[in-house]
């Protein structure tokens, strides 16, 4: 199996993989592995194989199916705040920040209101978590998830957004890897994966729009799979909507396939009118970003991406398809630019005995990154590790360039951990600056 083939996979790893320890090093939790391998043929095809695709004048217009899930139902939800029994709610998000000693240098205080009206509401959609999914595009049914974890692995992606206001995180039937990312299926069976989810996602926000928005602002926020249909619902809910845009404080698109366009604006590419936050304190604008380490060259461009996916586009999901010859992709680069700059690395405590009942902990002085920019098509933030002899803490990037599952230097499943805290720091100044 070539690193190619195992890169196609790691995209669609949920974030939370480690739930054990051994000697303080992660371990790599996956259920039934061996099988979730013979997936990776199907889905990347041959190495060489581009993705099936239609000629223009084939491209159907596939309808956004109706969602099947009833949101009025606490029980449809991961987090709400009108559930009788929200662990959310009582959760601490403050955070330990832990020296090189496994000592505690101060806490970090973060309020919980993620049920408290503060004019600002949090809309979470999480990343994939499946055991055994098909091989085909589909949708796999909540009931068939493991709803446990992924509840977990909202709250060490989401929770601590909830400092901003209430946290509503729907559940949705998620779409199998290969409508994402299979090279054998035509872009309209990947779709109709794809929309099945979706129709979910939609629902769930119009959901929330038009029973407890009232006018407040909105912070979208993601990861992998999650990013993905947050995207779909900027171009088809927020996009040609001025008052929605008004209303958006940022999405947090962390993990998704590209944010492009054919000038430095942004605008004009997945979405016509919302493009990449241009200061930190813009409201209205997304956050993109994907992490790798500093060491590896950034991966090829996936044709395969949603992005890429004319069919997407005449359903009006995507503003534009990319166009790998005349594109330029982008990410976040303002609060780590091209120039090295310290990372403050927030991970679960829960597994650490250091962090002595804080549900978060924090690394300074352990990682620093930049942007990198290899090409007009391969961009991401390259983290380097800083931690000097005699560092007891844990390297949680240090295993993570398995062969079996992980492209080498992809650090995709971590890419909140590595920038939550500047994504913070820059929603602080952008709710000073819109509300």
């Amino acid at each position: 199996m070539d690193k190619k083939t195992v890169g196609i996979f790691v995209l669609i790893k949920p974030f939370w993989v480690r739930l054990v320890q051994n000697n303080n090093q992660p371990l790599l939790i996956m259920k039934n592995w061996i099988k979730l391998l013979l997936l990776l043929p199907l889905l990347s095809g041959c190495a060489d194989q581009e993705p099936v695709s239609e000629t223009a004048v084939d491209v159907p217009v596939i309808t956004v199916p109706t969602s099947t899930i009833d949101f009025t139902a606490m029980a449809n939800w991961y987090y709400h705040p009108e559930q009788s029994f929200n662990f959310l709610k009582s959760y601490s998000l403050d955070i330990a920040v832990v020296d090189a000693a496994l000592q505690t240098s101060s806490i970090v205080a973060v309020p919980n209101k993620a049920t408290t009206n503060t004019g600002v509401d949090v809309f979470w959609v999480h990343p994939t978590h499946l055991t055994n999914p098909p091989t085909y595009p589909t949708s796999i049914a909540i009931e068939n998830q493991d709803t446990n974890y992924i509840g977990l692995t909202i709250l060490a992606q989401g929770a601590l957004l909830s400092k901003y206001g209430r946290f509503f995180a729907p559940k949705y039937r998620q779409a199998s890897p290969a409508s994402f990312l299979s090279t054998v299926h035509t872009e309209t069976e990947k779709a109709q994966g794809i929309l099945e989810a979706y129709a979910d996602i939609k629902a769930a926000f119009l959901h929330y729009l038009n029973t407890y928005n009232n006018g407040n602002k909105i912070i979208l926020a993601g990861h992998s799979q999650g990013s993905f249909l947050l995207a779909l619902l900027v171009r088809d809910v927020f996009d040609n909507n001025p008052q929605l845009r008004k209303q958006l404080v940022t999405a947090a698109l962390g993990g998704m396939g590209y944010v492009y366009a054919t000038t430095d604006t942004t605008l004009g590419g997945w979405w016509q009118n919302i493009g990449l936050c241009k200061t930190q304190e813009q409201c209205g604008c997304v956050h993109y970003w994907r992490s790798y380490s500093a060491d590896e060259p950034l991966p090829e461009p996936n044709s395969a991406f949603p992005s890429f996916s004319e069919t997407l586009v005449q359903s009006g999901l995507v503003n534009r398809a990319t166009q790998i010859e005349a594109d330029v992709f982008f990410q976040d680069s303002l609060a780590i630019s091209s120039a090295h700059k310290p990372i403050r690395y927030i991970t679960p405590g829960a597994p650490y005995s250091f962090s002595n009942g804080y549900n978060f902990v924090a690394f300074d002085h352990m990682y620093s990154g930049y942007f990198k920019r290899e090409s007009d098509q391969k961009v991401g933030f390259a983290i380097i590790y800083d931690a000097e002899d005699g560092d007891e803490r844990p390297n949680e990037l240090q295993n993570l360039d398995n062969p079996i599952l992980f492209s080498e230097g992809d650090y995709h499943v971590k890419d909140y951990h590595i920038y939550i805290w500047p994504l913070l720091q820059q929603i602080d100044q952008k709710l000073s600056n819109c509300l």
